[in-house]
C-alpha cells in the first residue's frame, strides 16, 4: 500500500496465490484508509496475466525469497519497472540475473532495502566515509530478534485450500508442508528462505556493507551458530556469527533469535543488546562507534571516552523515490539500485552458505579454528555465553563451525570447492524458469 498514495501512482492490479489473502487486500483498497485513497483493483492468482498489459509500467514484487528472482526476471523481460522487496535472490547467482535483467532491458529496479533512503542513515554514512571515524575497525551488523519454536508436530500438514501451491513453489522442487503453517515461517526453512541472515538481517548487513563502502564480494567468510534452544521444523540458524573478509576491515553479523536468558523465555522475550542495540549496526573505528538504529530514523557518534558527539534524525520514503526514478527514466535517482540488493543478498547467503556446509564442533574447537582472530573471538566468546544464559547444552547440542570460504571476485565460484560453488546456483522447476 506504500505506493497508493504516492502522487501519480494508480493501483490497478493485486496478485497473490492465496486467495484469502488476495481477498483481504482488495478490500483493504475498497476500503481507503489514512493517507491513503479507496480504489478498486483486479486480482489474479498468476502474475504472468499482468506482465503483457500496456496500463502496468511497474511491478512490485513481496512474495517469499524463493520466488523474487523469478518474478523480477519475469517483470523485466516484459518491459516493466521492478521494485523487489529484499532480499532480492533466494541464492547469490540468482542476484546477478537480476542486475542483468535491469541492464538488458534498460528498465529501473529497485531494491526493498529502506535504510538507503532514510536522511539519518545516509548522514551518519557520509560521517564514516568522511573520515570521521578514523580508520574503521569493523562494520557490525546485529539481529538479536526474538524467534519462537515454529513446532515439531510429526502428524501430517496439509496446505491451506485457498492456496495454489504449485504457484507457490514457483521454481523450488516439490516438497510437502512439514510444518504447521504455511506462511511466514517458509522463512525458517532453506529450500524457501534464508533465516534470520536474510530475513531481518539483510537490512542491516547492507548498512553494515555499505559503510565499509564494499562495492563487490566478500574475499572470505566463515560461520558458527545452529538452530539451538528448541527442535522444530526448521532448519536455518537461529544464532549465528558470520564473519566477512572484506580487506581493509571485516564485518561481522550476529543473528540471535533466543532472548537474553532462560527466564526471559516464560514471558515476553526481553533481547539481548550489544552497545545500546539489539537490531541495528555498529561502526567501530579509531575515533569512537557509529549506532544506527533498525528504526532507521536516529543515529549517533559516540566518541572514544563514550560520550554522544553528534546524532542525527530523520527518515525518508523508499517507495516515493523508486517512484520518482521511474517517472523520470533516470536510475541515477535510486537510492537503492538492484545491484546493491544483489551484493547485500549474497553476503547473506554466503553467510547461510557456510553454515550449511559445517560440521558440529565442540567450544574448543570453534576457540581453535578462530583463534587468530580477535574480534571473530569476542564475537564467538559473547555467543557462547547468551547460549549458557539460555540453559544451552553445547555438548547435546553441539554448534556448526561453519566451512571456511574463499569467494572469487565474481561471485560465480568457492575457490577450491565445487560442492560450494554448485550451491551459488539453483535449477529451476519448469515451467518456473527464467
Amino acid at each position: 500500500m506504500g505506493f497508493a498514495r504516492l502522487p501519480g501512482v494508480r493501483v490497478v492490479a493485486l496478485c497473490d496465490v492465496d486467495s484469502n489473502v488476495l481477498e483481504r487486500r482488495a478490500a483493504e483498497c475498497a476500503a481507503g484508509g489514512k493517507n491513503r485513497p479507496a480504489f478498486e483493483v483486479e486480482t489474479t492468482g498468476d502474475v504472468r496475466t499482468l506482465l503483457d498489459r500496456d496500463d502496468i509500467d511497474v511491478i512490485s514484487i513481496a512474495t517469499p525469497n524463493h520466488t523474487h528472482s523469478m518474478l523480477a526476471c519475469w517483470a523485466l523481460d516484459a518491459g516493466k519497472h521492478v521494485y523487489c522487496e529484499k532480499p532480492v535472490s533466494h541464492v547469490v547467482e540468482e542476484g546477478q540475473r537480476i542486475v542483468d535483467a535491469a541492464k538488458r532491458n534498460g528498465r529501473i529496479c529497485a531494491s526493498g532495502t529502506q535504510g538507503r533512503s532514510a536522511s539519518s542513515v545516509r548522514s551518519a554514512i557520509d560521517f564514516v566515509h568522511s573520515g570521521g571515524l578514523g580508520k574503521v575497525h569493523c562494520s557490525r551488523g546485529l539481529c538479536y530478534k526474538p524467534r519462537r519454536s515454529i513446532g515439531a508436530d510429526t502428524g501430517p500438514k496439509f496446505v491451506p485450500s485457498s492456496v495454489d501451491y504449485d504457484r507457490w513453489l514457483g521454481p523450488v522442487a516439490y516438497l510437502p508442508l512439514d510444518r504447521r503453517q504455511l506462511h511466514y515461517d517458509w522463512h525458517w526453512n532453506l529450500a524457501t528462505g534464508n533465516g534470520d541472515l536474510g530475513n531481518q538481517g539483510i537490512h542491516q548487513m547492507d548498512i553494515a556493507r555499505w559503510a565499509l563502502g564494499q562495492g563487490g564480494m566478500p574475499k572470505a567468510v566463515a560461520s558458527v551458530g545452529g538452530r539451538l534452544g528448541y527442535q522444530d521444523a526448521g532448519d536455518s540458524p537461529n544464532t549465528q556469527v558470520a564473519i566477512f573478509d572484506c580487506g581493509e576491515a571485516p564485518l561481522v553479523f550476529e543473528v540471535r533469535g533466543l532472548p537474553k536468558d532462560k527466564a526471559s523465555q516464560s514471558g515476553k522475550w526481553e533481547m539481548d543488546r550489544y552497545e545500546g542495540q539489539s537490531i541495528g549496526n555498529i561502526v567501530h573505528g579509531e575515533n569512537g562507534m557509529v549506532r544506527i538504529s533498525n528504526s532507521y530514523s536516529w543515529a549517533d557518534f559516540i566518541d572514544g571516552d563514550g560520550k554522544k558527539q553528534r546524532e542525527w534524525k530523520g527518515g525518508g520514503d523508499h517507495f516515493a523515490n523508486f517512484v520518482e526514478a521511474v517517472q523520470a527514466d533516470d536510475q541515477s535517482i535510486l537510492t537503492a539500485p538492484i545491484v546493491e540488493g544483489h551484493l547485500s543478498s549474497a553476503f547473506c547467503h554466503l553467510g547461510i552458505l557456510s553454515h550449511q556446509l559445517g560440521d558440529a564442533a565442540t567450544p574448543s574447537e570453534v576457540d581453535s579454528a578462530w583463534a587468530g582472530d580477535p574480534i571473530a573471538t569476542d564475537a564467538w566468546g559473547r555467543m557462547r555465553s547468551h547460549l549458557t544464559a539460555n540453559a544451552v547444552d553445547l555438548s547435546a547440542t553441539p554448534v556448526v563451525l561453519g566451512r571456511p570460504l574463499q569467494v572469487e571476485a565474481s561471485g560465480e565460484a568457492i575457490a577450491g570447492d565445487p560442492e560450494a560453488t554448485a550451491m551459488l546456483f539453483r535449477n529451476c522447476r519448469e515451467p518456473y524458469s527464467f
